[in-house]
């Protein structure tokens, strides 16, 4: 996410009014598996998150406010990955559809728009840079 955005989700979150459960992991501790059911999302508030495709590490969130775990509840798909604490992490754990983002917040959907647009390019940049090394 960009860090000069003038506010993070978290707050942009409150802002909206939209609510959650906090909850909190221990290192190591798995907050969601690949392949479990997408019936919420996350916004990281302490901590680090790990996001791994079987035994492979694939990114980790550690900025506060970042949306994670979106994209099956997006795509109404299990979890694509599975998602791990790599230090002591608490989490705003919220169980609402999109679908009920975009129709009632829509300038916070806005905002995860942007967000999942960010990592697509970063993630796009990263593997382009790597076909270059193999060439």
């Amino acid at each position: 996410m960009n860090p000069q955005r003038e506010k993070t989700m978290i707050e942009t979150a409150k802002e909206f009014g939209i609510a959650g459960i906090k909850k909190y992991y221990s290192i190591g501790e798995i907050i969601t598996k690949m392949g479990d059911p997408a019936d919420a999302w996350y916004i990281l508030l302490t901590g680090k998150v790990g996001v791994f495709k079987r035994d492979f590490s694939v990114a980790e969130i550690s900025e506060r406010g970042t949306v994670f775990g979106e994209l099956g509840c997006l795509l109404n798909i299990p979890r694509t990955a599975t998602l791990q604490a790599l230090e002591p992490t608490s989490v705003l754990h919220v169980q609402m559809s999109m679908d009920e983002v975009v129709e009632k917040y829509p300038q916070f959907a806005k905002r995860i728009l942007i967000s999942l647009a960010e990592r697509l390019a970063k993630t796009t940049d990263a593997w382009w840079a790597s076909a270059q090394q193999k060439q």
